[in-house]
């Protein structure tokens, strides 16, 4: 299995390097190695002093780790210089690339900072430069936020500069989300809220998959409780996994009730959950497809409005009543 080696500080900057490595690669593939390194130039530090500081880093690794526990994480801790210690934790490890973002430091903007630049220069594998940085991620969510429980969605490719991703109801109890993917391929991400990083990065709870992969042509039904702690509900995202070309999909939310459920039960989850004024099936175009038909045309223009400017709001709707999320940063 392949090694991606992920230098973090604990900073919510570094921390969006993970946010890429779990949107890119599968854990499948790939195992993660984790390096948090101490910097210390000025001056020798004892036996003991040292210990204390990689128990320390040992800690904020393995909380850290676990917001990738899908993964085969390998942590490494180190004290020197930052740049340095990544490298030889790269060449121990056997890594086939570092995913990292230019710099953890606020105010640095778009420039790349001193490790990031001695790890460019040094690497021995593949280095991958995240260009996005903390302030871009508190402006909000990018993807478009659908509210409906049901929908037919096209997702642009990742390169492109709208909208590759999308947010669906979470619904409260025990539902199922019906997904068909009628062009490209997507990646179902079921995720829950994590006090300390405050995004929505931690596996779901009660053992419940994480992530699926679903191919043109294929139909699943995903058996999901995304209750969450508390007001703070877990999170669906569906993500498109192709660069360059859109993906295409439906999805519809039904209650989960075992043999007991009836068609009543689902009409009145769908009722429950339309509180848009989005039409059921609306639909994003993306950049590179020509509308196939007037009504896919007719349905991109009434939903434009509402998915190419969203707002923070995230709402968690139960089949009989509404409960909001506290919502934090995305």
């Amino acid at each position: 299995m392949k090694r991606i080696l992920v230098p973090v500080d604990g900073s919510p900057r570094s921390l969006i390097a993970l946010e890429q490595l779990k949107n890119t690669f599968s854990p499948k593939a790939f195992e993660v190695v984790l390096v948090m390194v101490r910097e210390n130039t000025g001056y020798a530090l004892t036996m003991a002093e040292e210990a204390e500081i990689r128990e320390e880093l040992d800690k904020r690794l393995t909380s850290i780790a676990k917001t990738i526990d899908n993964y085969k994480v390998i942590t490494r801790s180190a004290i020197g210089r930052a740049g340095a210690r990544v490298i030889e934790a790269a060449k121990e490890c056997g890594v086939e690339m570092i995913v990292m973002t230019k710099s953890t430091k606020p105010g640095s903007g778009s420039s790349i900072g001193l490790t990031a630049s001695y790890i460019i220069r040094h690497a021995q594998c593949d280095v991958m430069i995240v260009k996005e940085t903390e302030s871009k991620k508190v402006e909000g969510y990018r993807g478009a936020v659908f509210k409906r429980a049901k929908g037919t969605v096209a997702l642009r490719g990742q390169l492109s500069l709208k909208q590759s991703e999308c947010i669906i109801p979470s619904v409260k109890g025990d539902v199922i989300y019906n997904i068909e993917v009628k062009r490209g391929r997507v990646r179902f991400i079921h995720r829950s809220f994590n006090g300390v990083t405050k995004e929505w990065d931690l596996p779901p709870s009660n053992g419940q998959q994480e992530i699926y992969e679903i191919e043109a042509g294929e139909k699943v039904a995903i058996h999901v409780n995304a209750t969450g702690v508390g007001k703070m509900a877990d999170r669906i995202r569906i993500l498109n996994r192709n660069m360059k070309t859109e993906a295409v999909f439906s999805y519809e939310i039904t209650a989960d009730k075992g043999d007991a459920a009836s068609d009543a039960d689902n009409k009145a989850a769908q009722a429950s959950v339309n509180m848009t004024t989005k039409d059921d099936n609306s639909i994003v175009m993306s950049d590179n497809t020509e509308p196939e038909n007037d009504d896919v045309q007719k349905a991109d223009e009434a939903a434009t409005a509402d998915t190419d400017t969203v707002t923070d709001s995230h709402e968690t709707v139960d089949f009989n009543e509404t409960h909001e999320d506290s919502e934090a940063d995305m």
